[in-house]
C-alpha cells in the first residue's frame, strides 16, 4: 500500500485538468469526465497504475441511487478505493432509460475522480455577478430541490423543477439547480426558457 500511496500523492500534486468546456446557459467553464481521464492517463502509465469503475444500484428511503466505486491499483496488486453516488431518476422528460442511467453514472464517476485525485470542481463563472456571490455546493443544491416535491402536481412532471426555478433567490442557487438537472433542462425548451428568464430577472435585481 505504501508504494501506491506515494503514487497517489504524486498524481494529486501533478494532475492538471483545464476547464475547456463551456456552458452557454450558465456561462461558466467546466471539465468533463472525459477531460479528467485524458489528463490522468499519462500519470497512471508513469506509475504503472490503473483505475476501474464498478457501478451498482442502491435504494435509500424509497429513492434509487447509482453508486460507483473508483479503484486505483498498481502492478504490485495494491488497491485504493473511493465511492460516490448520484440519484437515478425513474424518468426524466426527453430522456430514455439508457440516457438516465448514463447521466447518473457519469455524474457519480466524475465526483469520485474529483474526490480521489483532489480536483476542484467549482465552475469558473464568466460573469461579475456570479463571481461576487458565494460558491454553492452540491449539498446546498440538493437541499434546494428537496423542498419542491411537496408542491409537485401529478399532472405536470415538471412542476417541481418549475417551482424550484421560481423559488431561486439568487443567480448562484439558480446555477446550482441548473447543474443538477442539466441534461433534463437541455432536452426541454420550455424549462430552459424558464431558467433563462429567471436568470435575467435575478441579474436585473
Amino acid at each position: 500500500m505504501q508504494e501506491l500511496l506515494k503514487s497517489l500523492i504524486d498524481i494529486q500534486q501533478r494532475l492538471n485538468v483545464p476547464k475547456n468546456q463551456y456552458n452557454q446557459f450558465g456561462k461558466f467553464k467546466y471539465r468533463s469526465l472525459e477531460d479528467i481521464q485524458a489528463a490522468l492517463k499519462p500519470l497512471l502509465a508513469e506509475h504503472n497504475c490503473g483505475i476501474r469503475f464498478d457501478d451498482t444500484i442502491e435504494e435509500h428511503c424509497g429513492r434509487t441511487f447509482l453508486k460507483t466505486t473508483l479503484t486505483l491499483f498498481n502492478d504490485k496488486g495494491e488497491t485504493l478505493s473511493t465511492t460516490s453516488e448520484a440519484e437515478h431518476a425513474i424518468e426524466k422528460s426527453g430522456m430514455d432509460s439508457a440516457q438516465i442511467s448514463g447521466a447518473a453514472s457519469s455524474y457519480a464517476r466524475k465526483y469520485a475522480m474529483n474526490a480521489l485525485f483532489l480536483i476542484d470542481d467549482s465552475p469558473e463563472i464568466d460573469s461579475d455577478q456570479y463571481s461576487q456571490g458565494k460558491t454553492t455546493t452540491r449539498r446546498a443544491s440538493t437541499s434546494t430541490t428537496k423542498t419542491t416535491p411537496r408542491q409537485a402536481s401529478p399532472v405536470d412532471k415538471n412542476t417541481a423543477i418549475k417551482n424550484a426555478i421560481n423559488a431561486s433567490k439568487d443567480v448562484n442557487s439558480l446555477l446550482s439547480l441548473y447543474m443538477e438537472h442539466q441534461m433534463e433542462v437541455e432536452s426541454n425548451p420550455e424549462i430552459k426558457a424558464m431558467f433563462t428568464a429567471r436568470r435575467q430577472t435575478l441579474q436585473n435585481q
